[in-house]
């Protein structure tokens, strides 16, 4: 058994050995110190049985840590492995010139720690210059592979890693600077430049240039805040690019003056300095360089490092496109245009005069100053209101104004979505509204308008909305028993604002009307026309009263559908809905209590009345649907007589046409009137035997003188014409008798044709052979000539 045991006890020593290697074997190294550097050589563990060993006059010093002067040294470890059991500190002092680190090879394993000890003349302050480095801070708890502290009068300042924003550094008094570089990892040279300059009040002054992109710096304030000292940073902003601040976190310590408390204070170049509490929004989306500086108070004694002063802010820089609008609204208007964003949380930036607002308010008279950023047309909405006034009669009575906006700030961005009138007329007065473009439809809340306009109507003192109306419907006229009305104009879909400047209504103040409301409707075939109580779905007020004038053709007549009708309860008088015509002032319908109400015929235009009671229990509302029919026994007087007219036409037509066509085949004749109807037609072969029985009416002649007398111009030539007349004692010259049938005119057989054909009368002398004669017929005669 003994032979056993001494080969495991072997083993087990081999194995605690290989485990910490540092404990056994050597290792010497042989540094070279450059002047005015020292390096400090310690243990991290005081408890190592790992020693550093230097010789001196031919004796080897060991202890656990050894300072190393400028010169040639050669350093003993007595492990193998002393990178993991000692650090490195490598020490400047008195830097007031340029720092360039310096690397020492036998030491690159160790874990080490370049130390610049600053000491500026007491009248000057020290700029170190990151330029080529570059620093971010990071929270004190966290670490890089090479991190840069920095301290001035023993009070950190901060942590800080490569490749950041930080360009310099000022500090006052003396200051250490520090870069820790991990075992293993070769040293970064960096140059860091250093120069002197003016004494600053801060402790400490950082200066930042921020980059050519988005981005976001984190800051801290120096841990333990001295009390009454500043710390101040310089920030340097791309064009085109906004920065904004925010505080992350912070504690603010116990001041003796309450009023001292630290604040954030922010000046840019041209404006006056801003200072803001750490518990409200800071400064957002300003553009320019500017200087932050945060100043403790006195405290009142020994503070908690809980309570010590301390923030943590970020700096966050977006390159953004910017607009501006500045102007003024002109006071006489009385307007008020509200810029929202529709979305809180998008990246659109609306600030008034350099404070940010997700709702900015602009007000007639005042002058603004309205920047956007990144913002989208349709990422923001306008809201317009508009006091209209009119106090003396003189000024509005019986006149009507239309309701329009004129948009005259065209730079102010955003999409114009609402449009609000506050209308308030002479006192006990009533407001009148029309549409110019058409009538309107009365769209119940739970319908949709269809339509990229919604006008809604209500009161100003109570807040109650009348209804809400559409364009292109059936509503002629709105009155309402009030002085101070509200009309919103809500637009689904306007791009172009011009569409603004059309009115949208017209109003007019009018006297005092003997309902609370009065609808003028005008109902249309195509579509039935549905109406509503005020302020519906809700119930009518107390006592109060509306009335609808429903105005038809003469060829139509309605139909009234009760759609929805809700009753309430009352305890004296009950509620009233009446059907009177109004040609006729015949009451068609009228409700009485507990009856249900029906539908109704409604032959003419007529007044539709409703009156809610006192005191309800309940809501009092109706709907009803209108629609036309058409009336059939005025539609068919309408045909008969649009018939019998057309029918009358025809038939003068008609006879007009056939009397023309006879007209036209008959010759006209020329013929002398004959009593004796003895005459000669042209057209008969040879002359026809006369008759037995003489006309007593046969002339010998025709005295033509008293026929065309009237075609000689005077006296004298009516001489010649009888001088020239051949002697009617000539036989020759005797007219022959024309011989006609007995009974019989060969020229005419109509005695009504004949006389309407009369064209002038002629005068002779009878010329007979009958021996009785009368004196008639020995006198003179006249006779007709009709051509």
């Amino acid at each position: 058994m003994r032979i056993w045991r001494f080969p495991c006890f072997s083993l087990l020593f081999g194995f605690f050995l290989s485990s910490f290697p540092e404990l056994t074997g050597s290792a010497k190294l042989n540094i070279a110190v450059e002047v005015g550097t020292t390096i400090r050589i310690a243990s991290a563990d005081k408890n190592t049985q790992c020693k550093v060993c230097i010789g001196q006059n031919t004796q080897e010093l060991c202890q656990s840590s050894v300072v190393l002067r400028s010169g040639a040294n050669s350093v003993d470890f007595s492990c193998s492995q002393p990178e993991k059991v000692f650090t490195v500190q490598i020490i400047r002092d008195n830097v007031m010139n340029d720092i360039e680190p310096q690397e020492h090879n036998a030491l690159q394993k160790f874990n080490r720690t370049f130390i610049w000890n600053l000491k500026p003349p007491a009248t000057k302050s020290l700029h170190l210059n990151f330029s080529r480095t570059g620093l971010r801070q990071i929270p004190p708890t966290d670490s890089c592979p090479d991190v840069y502290m920095l301290a001035v009068e023993n009070v950190s300042i901060g942590k800080f890693c490569q490749n950041g924003s930080i360009r310099q550094v000022d500090v006052r008094n003396a200051g250490k600077l520090s870069l820790e570089v991990s075992g293993g990892r070769a040293l970064d040279k960096k140059f860091i430049g250093v120069s002197l300059g003016r004494l600053i009040n801060s402790l400490a002054n950082f200066h930042v240039v921020l980059p050519e992109r988005s981005s976001t710096q984190d800051f801290f304030t120096p841990n333990a805040f001295p009390a009454n000292t500043e710390t101040m940073w310089y920030f340097t902003v791309p064009q085109t690019y906004y920065t904004d601040v925010r505080i992350l976190s912070y504690t603010v310590p116990t001041c003796l003056q309450s009023q001292n408390i630290p604040k954030m204070k922010y000046t840019w170049q041209g404006k006056e300095p801003l200072v803001k509490l750490m518990n409200v929004s800071q400064p957002s989306v300003e553009p320019g360089n500017f200087n932050l500086s945060i100043k403790n108070c006195r405290i009142s004694g020994p503070q908690p490092p809980s309570q010590n002063l301390m923030v943590h802010f970020q700096i966050s820089a977006i390159k953004r496109s910017r607009g501006q609008c500045e102007g003024d609204l002109p006071e006489k208007q009385l307007l008020q245009i509200h810029v929202k964003k529709k979305d809180p949380k998008s990246t659109c930036v609306l600030k008034l005069d350099s404070v940010l607002m997700d709702t900015i308010t602009i007000a007639s008279g005042k002058h603004f100053v309205l920047n956007s950023f990144d913002c989208n047309k349709d990422e923001v909405e306008l809201t317009v209101s508009q006091n209209i006034e009119c106090k003396e009669w003189r000024d509005c009575a019986s006149t009507s104004f239309p309701l329009t906006f004129n948009y005259e700030q065209q730079c102010i961005p955003g999409v114009l979505k609402t449009i609000i009138w506050l209308l308030q007329g002479p006192p006990n007065s009533a407001v009148e509204l029309q549409s110019p473009a058409g009538d309107l439809r009365y769209c119940p809340p739970e319908d949709k308008c269809n339509s990229i306009l919604l006008l809604n109507v209500s009161h100003v003192t109570s807040g109650i909305t009348l209804g809400q109306f559409c364009p292109k419907g059936t509503i002629q006229k709105i009155q309402i028993r009030e002085s101070k009305i509200a009309i919103t104009a809500s637009v689904t879909s306007f791009n172009d604002r011009n569409l603004a400047t059309k009115p949208f209504l017209t109003y007019s103040f009018t006297q005092d009307i003997s309902e609370h409301y009065i609808f003028t409707v005008a109902p249309k075939m195509d579509n039935p026309t549905v109406l509503a109580t005020p302020v519906w779905p809700s119930g009518m007020k107390a006592s109060s009263t509306v009335s609808w004038i429903v105005n038809l053709e003469p060829q139509f007549k309605s139909n009234v559908k009760f759609r929805n009708v809700s009753q309430p309860k009352c305890k004296e008088v009950h509620t009233n809905i009446a059907v009177q015509t109004i040609r006729s002032q015949k009451t068609l319908y009228s409700t009485k209590k507990d009856e249900k109400i029906k539908d109704l015929l409604v032959p003419e235009s007529f007044y539709l009345n409703m009156t809610n009671c006192k005191s309800p229990t309940g809501a009092f509302r109706a709907m009803m649907e209108i629609t036309l029919q058409n009336s059939s026994s005025k539609l068919l007087g309408i045909i008969l007589s649009i018939v019998g007219v057309v029918f009358v036409i025809a038939t003068a037509v008609g006879i007009w046409f056939v009397l023309r066509k006879k007209k036209r085949k008959k010759a006209p004749p020329v013929s002398v009137y004959n009593p004796s109807e003895h005459a000669f037609l042209p057209g008969l072969h040879g002359i026809p035997k006369a008759q037995e029985e003489e006309d007593p009416h046969t002339y010998a002649y025709i005295d033509e003188t008293l026929v065309y007398s009237h075609l000689l111009k005077d006296d004298a030539e009516k001489e010649e014409y009888k001088e020239a007349t051949p002697d009617e004692s000539d036989p020759r010259l005797s007219a022959p008798a024309l011989p006609v049938r007995n009974g019989e005119n060969l020229v005419t057989k109509s005695n009504t044709l004949l006389d309407d054909e009369l064209c002038g009368y002629v005068q002779g002398q009878s010329n007979t052979s009958s021996s009785q004669k009368t004196s008639q017929e020995e006198g003179n005669y006249e006779t007709r000539l009709c051509v």
